[in-house]
C-alpha cells in the first residue's frame, strides 16, 4: 500500500512538473569559474542556453534518463529549428514516455520495446537507445556509439574533445582573455554508464594534461551561488568553496572507471 501511494504522488508530480527543478544559466557561471582555474590549459563548454534538470526529491527514484532528455531537449530547442511534435519548454516525463512510444510504433530501436515492453506509466528507467529513438523520431540526426574495455576512458575524452573542439574556430560564441575557456554553440551530450546516465556539457584539460569531462547529473542540484540571478563574485571563485562546486561538474577517469573494471557506455 505504501509503495502504492508514493507511485500515484509521483505520477501526479510528474504530470504537474513546473520549472522548480530546472535552472539555466550554469554553463557561464562554470565557465567563469574555470576561467579562475589556474593550472587550466583549456575548456570547451556546449552552448550558453543548455538547462540543468534535477531529480525531484523525495518521491522520484532512478530516471535520471529521462531528466538528461529533458536537458537534452531544451538544448536541441536553442540551436536547432523546433520539431513541431516537441513542443516549447520541458517536455515532462509522461511526455517523453508517449514519445519513446510513438517511436517504437515507427520501428525507431524498437528493441527497446522488446527489452521494456512498454513504458507509459510507469517507473522503468530508459537510456541511450531511447533517447536516440525520440530524437530520431523527431527528424534530429543523431548516433549512438558504444565504448568498452580498457581504453574506454580515454576513446570517450577523445571523442567528445573532438566534438566540441572542432566548433572553436569556426563556431565559437565567447571565449576568455587567454583563449582557455570557449563556449560554443554544440549541443550537450547524453552519456550512459552501467545503472546511471549524465549529461555532457564540456570538457576540460589541466596543464598536467588530465582531462575531465563536465557533467550535468540529475541526482544532484546547482549549488546556492549558481542560483543567484547575479555573476559570481571573485570571492565565489576561490578557495575550497569553489574547488568543491567544480568537483561537483568536473568528472575525471575515476568517476569513469572508480572500481578498477573496465566499463561500457553509450553516448
Amino acid at each position: 500500500m505504501k509503495d502504492h501511494l508514493i507511485a500515484r504522488k509521483t505520477a501526479t508530480r510528474l504530470v504537474a512538473e513546473d520549472e522548480s527543478n530546472s535552472l539555466s544559466g550554469v554553463v557561464p557561471k562554470l565557465a567563469h569559474l574555470l576561467k579562475h582555474t589556474k593550472d587550466l590549459e583549456v575548456a570547451c563548454l556546449c552552448d550558453q542556453s543548455a538547462v540543468q534538470v534535477s531529480k525531484l526529491w523525495g518521491t522520484e527514484g532512478q530516471w535520471c534518463g529521462y531528466r538528461n532528455l529533458q536537458m537534452l531537449c531544451l538544448a536541441l530547442q536553442s540551436v536547432l529549428p523546433l520539431p513541431q511534435k516537441l513542443k516549447e519548454g520541458k517536455p515532462t516525463v509522461p511526455e517523453l514516455q508517449i514519445m519513446i512510444e510513438s517511436a517504437w510504433d515507427q520501428e525507431i530501436n524498437p528493441h527497446g520495446r522488446t527489452q521494456l515492453g512498454g513504458i507509459i506509466g510507469t517507473t522503468k528507467y530508459i537510456g541511450t537507445s531511447e533517447a536516440e529513438a525520440l530524437l530520431l523520431s523527431l527528424a534530429i540526426p543523431c548516433t549512438g556509439r558504444k565504448f568498452e574495455g580498457k581504453d574506454t576512458w580515454s576513446d570517450v575524452m577523445d571523442s567528445v574533445e573532438e566534438y566540441y573542439s572542432a566548433s572553436i574556430t569556426s563556431n565559437v560564441k565567447t571565449k576568455d582573455e587567454a583563449g582557455r575557456v570557449h563556449i560554443t554553440s554544440r549541443p550537450p551530450i547524453f552519456l550512459q554508464r552501467p545503472g546511471h546516465s549524465v549529461t555532457i556539457v564540456g570538457t576540460a584539460r589541466l596543464q598536467s594534461g588530465k582531462r575531465s569531462l563536465l557533467i550535468f547529473d540529475p541526482a544532484w542540484s546547482a549549488p546556492a551561488s549558481f542560483r543567484k540571478d547575479e555573476h559570481l563574485t571573485c570571492e565565489e571563485c576561490k578557495g575550497l568553496s569553489a574547488r568543491w562546486v567544480l568537483r561537483q561538474y568536473m568528472k575525471s577517469e575515476g568517476w569513469l572507471t572508480g572500481d578498477g573494471k573496465s566499463q561500457s557506455v553509450w553516448i
